[in-house]
């Protein structure tokens, strides 16, 4: 049996696609999956919805701290956070605000942990499929 150098190559390339290794949307690129327009209307949304408890630094008043290394979520992924921001928050009125709030709301979590935002915008099929740390960063 022949083989070219082309008709290895080729073969090569079409083997090495078959083994692609996809990191998670976070790592693709600058940035989280967040734009900095839901960062700045989370921030709104969190003062007037999240605040009383959770205090407008984010360090936790009558709930946890949702800020640092050290906070009540800094271990929990944009999954987990977003999962239960959406189905248990705020606490006097659950699921009482829109996707878009509540997508706007973990963007601004993410902003004030260190991430910065990209292009990419946080979208509910993101934020139900996004395994960055919230407080990965300083």
């Amino acid at each position: 049996m022949k083989f070219t150098i082309l008709g290895l190559a080729a073969a090569a390339i079409a083997l090495s696609s078959t083994f692609v290794v996809h990191a998670p949307a976070s790592a693709q690129g600058s940035g989280a999956p967040f734009t900095l327009a839901q960062a700045t209307l989370g921030q709104k949304v969190f003062a007037q919805n999240c605040a009383s408890c959770h205090g407008a630094n984010l360090k936790g008043v009558s709930a946890p701290s949702l800020i640092g290394k050290t906070s009540g979520i800094a271990q929990q992924t944009v999954v987990e956070v977003y999962e239960y921001v959406s189905q248990q928050m705020p606490m006097t009125a659950p699921g009482s605000l829109s996707k878009a709030q509540f997508l706007s709301v973990v963007a601004y979590i993410l902003e004030k942990n260190g991430h910065k935002p990209s292009a990419r915008p946080l979208t509910e099929a993101v934020a139900t499929s996004e395994t960055t740390e919230i407080a990965a960063h300083p």
